[in-house]
């Protein structure tokens, strides 16, 4: 199974609508001449075929330009949003359950155990709806200072600079 091209046509999907352009597994907005966010589906570099959601936020892009999301001001995966909800995962005895992190939908041993509809689907409830829903709610890295002093240590200097700019101090 194409865990990659399920991944993508399912994000763009819901990320085109929302606004976003796309170049090569990345989706891109500016939502104003002072926001830009990209969502990028990063395929796992040991050949696995397993992915990464990752996602990027960054005043300093200038309107119409493209930045992948590992050079943005603040670059976070998915997961560590708390936007990707936990699934109900049936074990293999087939009779009990465990809660497994939504985002290993895109693990190939976690999609080999379902059809490409079905993992369509649940990628589509649990991860990209969260995501565009994420995206359309935090605009800008300012939108995203709740999230930031809860997890301070996602803040690297350069961020934190911005944020000291624009009145705004994170937990050390």
């Amino acid at each position: 199974m194409d865990v990659k091209g399920i991944a993508e046509r399912t994000l763009g999907g819901v990320l085109k609508p929302a606004g976003f352009r796309k170049r090569g597994l990345n989706w891109f907005r500016a939502p104003s001449d002072s926001d830009y966010q990209v969502v990028n589906l990063q395929r796992s570099g040991w050949g696995s075929g397993d992915c990464y959601l990752n996602l990027g936020w960054d005043p300093r892009v200038p309107a119409g330009q493209f930045r992948p999301a590992h050079q943005c001001l603040l670059s976070l995966r998915a997961e560590h949003t708390d936007v990707v909800p936990d699934i109900e995962w049936l074990r293999p005895d087939g009779e009990t359950t465990i809660d497994l992190p939504g985002i290993s939908l895109l693990d190939v041993e976690t999609s080999t155990r379902m059809t490409e509809d079905e993992l369509s689907a649940l990628l589509l409830k649990v991860v990209a709806i969260p995501v565009v829903e994420l995206m359309k709610q935090a605009r800008s890295v300012i939108d995203l200072v709740p999230l930031l002093t809860a997890k301070p240590w996602f803040a690297m200097v350069s961020l934190r600079d911005y944020l000291s700019a624009c009145g705004y101090e994170l937990p050390p």
